[in-house]
């Protein structure tokens, strides 16, 4: 299937923008492979659209990729809305047709709960750990691959398991988070039709979820697109280019409320643009 948009769209930009940990560069770096709802994809961009091929066809439809990809967001009308700084337009103009990704918010939640004190390729190698650890190995006409394992898996694995595959200090966490969610049948999908307060709210009741966690995972699965994670090159950018003389010892609550009020409704896509540069320069 090919998936064509009016908008701009860079799949390089959006699946390396540290959104997302299963997505790998495969065929000489030529394709993009990831593991969604429990099928491989492979996605490859051309001059007419996104090209998708499947490992597994029938079990994930092109409305759920489009709808993963989020092809159809506005990306003219957000740059619209978003500041005219200097700062945000250059990276705009860097990295223009990077959109937010609509993850699943299970799976987005612990693989956040593993980047505390973490750096992209670690991250990705926990969450490669506990999906062979812990997930369904799966065969398709790629060859076998591993599903990310939900709430009940991750449970019994345990808290020792976690630790035995490197999480250290966050085992503890994604352990009591698999138990609250399986024991009390957590459906974290409804919580994309809170607003964002009362999303925010109940992430937070999470043990290991602090502000930045819960804003990742509003922002990459649940559709809050005003959310806005504070993390280290956040707070650089912030003091480098917007609050000069801010206190270092403000909180970062108060930072993302500044973010939120300056930027808007769109204030998530000015965070990732904001981060991507910030990291990469």
């Amino acid at each position: 299937m090919i998936l064509t948009s009016q908008y701009p769209y860079s799949l390089d930009e959006t699946l390396y923008s540290g959104q997302a940990f299963r997505w790998t560069p495969v065929l000489n770096g030529e394709v993009h492979e990831g593991i969604l709802d429990g099928v491989r994809v492979r996605l490859t961009q051309k001059e007419d659209g996104i090209h998708c091929s499947l490992g597994s066809r029938n079990l994930v439809d092109e409305g759920f990729i489009r709808k993963y990809l989020r092809i159809e967001d506005d990306l003219p009308r957000i740059y619209s809305q978003l500041s005219s700084d200097t700062y945000f337009t250059q990276a705009k103009n860097r990295y223009e047709g990077l959109h937010i990704l609509r993850q699943d918010p299970w799976e987005c939640l612990i693989t956040f709960i593993c980047s505390a004190n973490n750096n992209i390729p670690r991250i990705k190698s926990l969450v490669k750990g506990i999906s062979e650890s812990s997930g369904e190995r799966i065969k398709d006409q790629f060859g076998h691959f591993y599903s990310f394992p939900g709430p009940v898996s991750i449970s019994e694995f345990g808290e020792l398991g976690l630790r035995e595959i490197g999480l250290g200090f966050r085992a503890k966490y994604v352990a009591k988070v698999a138990d609250i969610v399986g024991r009390n049948e957590i459906d974290l999908k409804s919580f994309r039709g809170l607003e964002y307060e009362e999303a925010l709210i109940e992430l937070l009741k999470f043990p290991g979820v602090g502000d930045k966690i819960a804003n990742c995972v509003l922002l990459f699965s649940m559709d809050k697109l005003q959310a806005f994670p504070v993390d280290i090159w956040i707070k650089r950018v912030l003091r480098e280019n917007y609050l000069n003389d801010i206190d270092e010892a403000i909180a970062d609550t108060k930072l993302r409320d500044w973010a939120q009020d300056y930027f808007g409704e769109f204030a998530g896509y000015a965070n990732q643009y904001l981060f991507h540069k910030r990291r990469l320069t």
